[in-house]
């Protein structure tokens, strides 16, 4: 039986929004991720796709009756699927940037929290970056911001992933990493609870402690230029979860901190 609070959001939905008729049955919907990018997305014991991530997309699924799957490919040609019908939307934790927005749509953000730097002495402005090694996960929004902001005063390494630049960072072969907030936090988690050393103590400064300009929108999850229909649906269903505290309840299970 479907609630009151669901059934009065469902009615403002389809009043505020031209969404035609044709799309209340269930649709299928094809996601594509890159399933290496904990705890935003990771392949499980069973190689199941999990994630913070995709517990969001499945639970958007479930208020707007879209049936979704999800299947892994290569971050750095994620978006170029969706033009040629390849998948509906792809979701992996991707700041919506003005460059992205030229080739594809995205829905309305569903999380927002600036990327930081770790590193073993706390920076604070660009003239901070002078000279350093900086480590940022390769073909990423985080690294086109470093190569807008710091390319002149300091040494970009791209890594595969962002763990593997923190793990060079642990080893001191690095001097800071550029990278989300929730995969530091674990990175920090798991070092503590493992008792592991770091080379010392590592410190977090944010983003706009470094640089002045905001780094993103947030997260959005992307889908075909001009498809209106699944994108306004996607966020209809984020709407929901937001507001019958799915969503809360699925943020403080990944990021209990």
């Amino acid at each position: 039986m479907i609630s009151v609070a669901r059934l009065l959001a469902l009615i403002m939905f389809f009043f505020t929004t031209a969404i035609s008729a044709e799309i209340l049955p269930q649709m299928q919907v094809k996601f594509a991720t890159d399933s290496n990018y904990y705890p935003f997305e990771y392949l499980s014991k069973d190689k199941e796709i999990k994630g913070f991530d995709i517990d969001i997309a499945k639970a958007i699924c479930h208020e707007v009756n879209l049936q979704c799957s999800f299947e892994h490919h290569r971050f750095d040609g994620l978006l170029l699927t969706l033009p040629f019908g390849r998948y509906d939307a792809v979701i992996a934790a991707l700041d919506i940037t003005a460059e992205r927005l030229k080739t594809v749509d995205f829905s309305d953000s569903y999380y927002k929290v600036p990327p930081v730097f770790i590193s073993k002495e706390p920076l604070q402005g660009q003239f901070s970056l002078s000279g350093k090694f900086i480590g940022v996960q390769a073909n990423t929004s985080n690294q086109n911001y470093l190569i807008q902001f710091a390319r002149e005063n300091s040494y970009i390494v791209p890594y595969f992933s962002s763990q593997a630049a923190l793990e060079d960072l642990k080893l001191q072969r690095i001097d800071a990493v550029f990278a989300d907030f929730a995969v530091v936090n674990d990175f920090l988690s798991k070092q503590l609870s493992s008792q592991q050393e770091t080379g010392g103590s590592l410190v977090i400064s944010r983003t706009e402690e470094v640089f002045i300009k905001e780094f993103s929108e947030g997260y959005g999850i992307a889908v075909k230029k001009g498809n209106d229909q699944l994108r306004e649906r996607l966020n209809a269903g984020l709407k929901l979860i937001v507001e019958n505290g799915t969503y809360a309840k699925i943020y403080q299970q990944y990021f209990p901190n």
